[in-house]
């Protein structure tokens, strides 16, 4: 049996990105609209004490073209992107919806955009506290 390797995550990352650009060609070839958005990078989602902080690489989007909202335990992330040239005019667009593990303050939530990547804090919310609801007889 021949020796196994652990591909690491850069490897499947680039992986993903040929053949994303493989069915990019594809659908350009016959004139369909592109299946796959390589505008962002992949999404990631940790935690930093009592805040969820979301990163997404956006390389040379502008900010005023990006748009964020949050509803309850759903995170959105929307983009466009135009270029023009001689001739021609090419936008993409892309979304992002994250399920959030847990609910959020939405009023205390920023986002920042520096150096092509966007930043989201979502601060959570304090665990609610459950009550004991006393049992009558009749």
């Amino acid at each position: 049996m021949a020796d196994l390797k652990r591909w690491s995550r850069n490897e499947i990352s680039r992986m993903r990105n040929d053949v994303d650009r493989l069915f990019d060609d594809l659908c350009a070839d016959f004139d369909l609209p592109v299946m796959f958005c390589r505008i962002a990078g992949d999404l990631d989602l940790s935690e930093e004490g009592e805040t969820l902080v979301v990163r997404l690489e956006l390389g040379n989007m502008n900010p005023d073209d990006v748009h964020v909202t949050v509803e309850e335990r759903l995170l959105t992330i929307v983009a466009e992107s135009s270029e023009s040239g001689p001739g021609h005019v090419s936008s993409r667009s892309f979304r992002k919806e994250l399920r959030l593990p847990c609910a959020i303050e939405v009023g205390d939530a920023h986002a920042e955009f520096q150096d092509g990547v966007l930043l989201v804090k979502l601060p959570k919310c304090a665990p609610r506290a459950g009550q004991k609801i006393a049992i009558t007889r009749k």
